[in-house]
């Protein structure tokens, strides 16, 4: 094989890889809005801890320079609540991202999503457990954002 095909291989495989480093499949670029909202589907936590996350979600939006003071048909919410897995009863907490698209071949306006991310653990000190995973959903959500708009 000469120089010149190993060189094109090597950057073809270089490109390939580095688009695999992605968090997630989808793409955060242009979002200036959202409505933040925290819905908790359980009265197994207290109410202060749906307060606390959702100041998390503005101080984060501030920071990334997101407004979400005013209504925007985009939302960005936390959906928390108790699962069963087996015998066992476990907290799920997701992030999404969630707005009206238009459809290309209908022109039809349908709801998307058009981000999630997600955790599922059995806690074991809720109240800790579950501001803690509500952070570290945030920091991905915000590791992509200023990935996707460099």
């Amino acid at each position: 094989m000469s120089n010149i095909k190993i060189i094109f291989i090597t950057l073809f495989l270089l490109f390939f890889v580095s688009s695999l480093s992605a968090q997630t499949p989808f793409m955060l670029t242009g979002i200036k809005s959202y409505y933040p909202v925290v819905e908790l589907n359980t009265d197994k936590i207290d109410i202060k801890y749906q307060e606390q996350i959702l100041d998390m979600l503005i101080k984060k939006s501030q920071k990334l320079g997101i407004e979400t003071k005013n209504f925007s048909s985009r939302s960005l919410a936390f959906l928390i609540g108790f699962i069963g897995v087996g015998d066992t009863l476990a907290l799920k907490i997701e992030l999404m991202l969630g707005e009206n698209a238009i459809r290309l071949d209908t022109k039809e306006s349908v709801f998307v999503i058009s981000y999630m991310n997600s955790r599922i653990f059995v806690p074991q000190e809720l109240e800790e457990e579950l501001i803690d995973n509500a952070e570290e959903l945030l920091d991905m959500f915000e590791a992509q954002y200023k990935e996707d708009n460099l």
